[in-house]
């Protein structure tokens, strides 16, 4: 939820479509959108657990390759100190709704492999006849 409102509320205050090309506006929604949306598989996660635990880990993965495109491209246009595209992809972990989309997948991952290893066990004892 936290990261949701993240999403949203960067976006409505941080430009989400600013940007001087259609790429760069596009990135810029990105950016802001993929946090937004993690609302969205938290709650399809209640729905179908491999939905929300692969919309989850989508999130995560989308975000943290738009922040490193978005965070390239300023730094080829000179708007950071180092051209190492090594430093600039460990950048991304310096924001703070990586760090929540990562919590939340890991949790949701950790649920769902829980709930599999009780899961087959409470299933075969229902079927074994009395």
């Amino acid at each position: 939820m936290a990261t949701s409102g993240f999403g949203l509320f960067a976006a409505a205050w941080g430009g989400a479509w600013e940007g001087s090309n259609v790429g760069e506006k596009v990135l810029h929604l990105l950016f802001w959108l993929m946090p937004a949306l993690s609302v969205v598989a938290f709650v399809s996660y209640f729905v179908s657990n491999k939905a929300g635990l692969l919309g989850s880990w989508a999130i995560s993965v989308a975000s943290m390759i738009t922040i490193f495109i978005v965070n390239l491209d300023s730094c080829l246009a000179g708007d950071c100190t180092t051209k190492n595209p090594l430093k600039i992809a460990l950048g991304v972990f310096l924001l703070p709704h990586i760090w929540g989309l990562f919590v939340a997948s890991f949790c949701l991952q950790l649920a769902t492999s829980m709930r599999s290893d009780s899961g087959p066990s409470q299933v075969e004892a229902s079927k074994t006849p009395n």
